[in-house]
């Protein structure tokens, strides 16, 4: 008599038993993010060349940078769709749909960019992208879904709230970590190094430093508050949010080594940037035990009061001028700088709206 053995299809995991097209809106944030990316800066548009097929299939301005950022991009993409679709059938007909996706994606992309003066478009860009689309659906392929991906799915329903709202906060601190690959864009302020509004903590007027501090004290607060939200229970809310404010910190320290002009390598922190993070997490400490409800509503408060202050006290550099900050030889520089500022801008706006629909929805009245 033999026993019955756990299944190890993923779509048959605790996760893929969804509600059609759960995943369906982290797919089109995820297609947003990558059609800006490839076709900033929009304008002006002019009509293909009539050699425009010939120089489409030539391997032309091709770098291995280039490739591994294509390749890169495109695995959320195809890991994504793998998830919206493994309900409609057998996991190896989804992996192969996902990469189809990728594929079409990227192809339309690349037609695009050729009504784009300043975009090249070819298809060895097709090609990296559809192996990074590929590439993330075989996450969900056997031998790596037992080992990597299946782990992780129990990770995120034992610790982050189920369903689409969890779903959508996951996005939304996604985009928060992209945001803060720029360290020309400060933590949690409006503005960039080198602006008018980046006031040096000595030489500065006392008030605006401590309008700068309080803002960045808020922010800091909200964003605690925002992620208690996401998490099942309070317990690890604190843990939770030191552990992403840190990964945010290594990755502005690693870029601005790399991409920032030697000058202003350190410009992304100072002293009032620190007291400000440090007096947000310490109010946010005794915060973190109040009921889900009460939090989410001073998530709200607290992430609106911090981006009003951040306006009164910062100010954005014009795009050119916040390019020239950089050192960066591989291309790809204005979409960079462009996504992360504006996904920087509205972010909390993004933030407040899922707080809103949260909080009106009733979900975690009454609960801790």
């Amino acid at each position: 008599m033999s026993s019955a053995q756990p299944s190890t299809d993923p779509a048959s995991s605790p996760s893929a038993e969804l509600s059609p097209g759960r995943h369906r809106g982290s797919l089109l944030v995820c297609a947003l993010v990558l059609a800006y990316a490839s076709l900033y800066p929009f304008v002006p548009l002019r009509l293909p060349a009539a050699d425009a097929v010939a120089l489409f299939l030539q391997l032309r301005y091709l770098t291995g940078f280039d490739i591994a950022l294509n390749v890169v991009a495109y695995v959320p993409l195809g890991a994504l769709a793998v998830l919206a679709l493994r309900a409609s059938g057998a996991y190896r007909h989804v992996i192969a749909k996902a990469a189809v996706i990728g594929f079409g994606f990227s192809a339309v992309m690349e037609a695009l960019q050729l009504f784009i003066p300043f975009r090249v478009a070819q298809v060895a860009d097709v090609a990296s992208n559809t192996l990074g689309s590929l590439i993330g659906a075989l996450l969900f392929a056997r031998p790596v879904y037992e080992r990597i991906t299946r782990p992780l799915e129990a990770l995120r329903d034992r610790l982050v709230e189920p369903g689409p709202w969890g779903d959508a906060g996951l996005a939304l601190v996604t985009l928060w970590l992209i945001a803060q690959l720029n360290p020309a864009l400060p933590f949690f302020e409006a503005g960039s190094i080198g602006s008018a509004g980046d006031t040096d903590p000595f030489e500065g007027d006392v008030v605006i430093l401590a309008l700068q501090a309080m803002a960045i004290g808020l922010s800091t607060c909200g964003f605690g508050l925002f992620v208690s939200s996401l998490l099942r229970g309070p317990d690890g809310a604190l843990r939770a949010t030191v552990a992403l404010l840190s990964i945010a910190l290594w990755l502005k320290f690693v870029t601005a080594a790399t991409m920032l002009k030697p000058q202003l390598s350190a410009d992304w922190v100072n002293e009032v940037r620190v007291i400000g993070l440090a007096a947000g997490l310490l109010i946010f400490i005794p915060l973190r035990e109040l009921q889900r409800s009460t939090r989410t509503y001073l998530a709200m408060m607290l992430v609106l009061a911090g981006a009003l202050f951040a306006r009164i006290v910062g100010d954005y550099s014009p795009m050119d001028d916040l390019v020239r900050l950089f050192r960066w030889p591989h291309g790809q520089l204005s979409t960079f700088t462009s996504l992360t500022r504006y996904l920087h801008e509205v972010w909390p706006l993004l933030v407040m709206g899922y707080l809103i629909a949260y909080f009106v929805s009733g979900r975690g009245r009454d609960v801790r």
